[in-house]
Formats: C-alpha cells, structure tokens, sequence
C-alpha cells in the first residue's frame, strides 16, 4: 500500500470516528435533557454597556434665567468669564450644543 492510500484510509477512519463521537454526544445530552432541566449554554460572557446618562437639553430662556442668577449674585465677571470661555461676548451667540456644559459650569460658580 502506498503512503497516500494508507493516509487516506486513516483520514477516513478518523472522520467516522469524530462523527461516532458527536452521535454519542448528542445522545447523552439527550438523556439527561429528559430528566434534569436543561442549563443555558452561554458563550462568552457579555460586557453590559452602561446606557449613556442622558444630557439635559436646556432652552435659551433656561441659560438665560441660569447666568442672570450668576449676575444678580454680584459675580457680572465671572459669567462674562464663562460666556468667554465659549467663545461669546453675548449669551446669543452660545451654541446649543454647549448649553448643557455651561449650565453645569454655571451651577459651580452659583453654588461655589
């Protein structure tokens, strides 16, 4: 016999005895499907994602109302400071996008 046809035969022998193997397998976990509850099979465990807190979306009037709080404090410099900081002379010309940040700068000068 040639060292082809006999690593042939060997392959061979090997693929019927994994499929021997797997029946055997799945007839086991038959069996003890019957007569105990079948456990979740996982794969790897899963990392949660944390849900993202939500950012408060804050109108015009609400800054408005925050910053002139901040005036009537007697702290005029430090909201100009603040409106400076985002590149405004004029709460106007604050973006919204970066409300939510002035905001929570803002209550740190309120309650500082």
């Amino acid at each position: 016999m040639s060292k082809l046809s006999n690593l042939d035969l060997v392959l061979d022998e090997m693929i019927t005895a994994g499929q021997k193997m797997i029946e055997a397998v799945t007839a086991l976990r038959e069996m003890f499907s019957e007569t105990a509850t079948p456990e979740k099979v996982t794969e790897a465990p899963t990392k949660e994602v944390a849900p993202e807190p939500e950012v408060k979306k804050y109108t015009f009037q609400e800054v408005r109302g925050i910053m002139a709080s901040i005036s009537g404090k007697g702290k005029k410099a430090e909201a100009k400071a603040l409106l400076t900081k985002y590149g405004a002379s004029r709460l106007s010309e604050v973006k919204e996008a970066d409300y939510a940040a002035l905001v929570t700068e803002a209550e740190v000068i309120l309650n500082g």
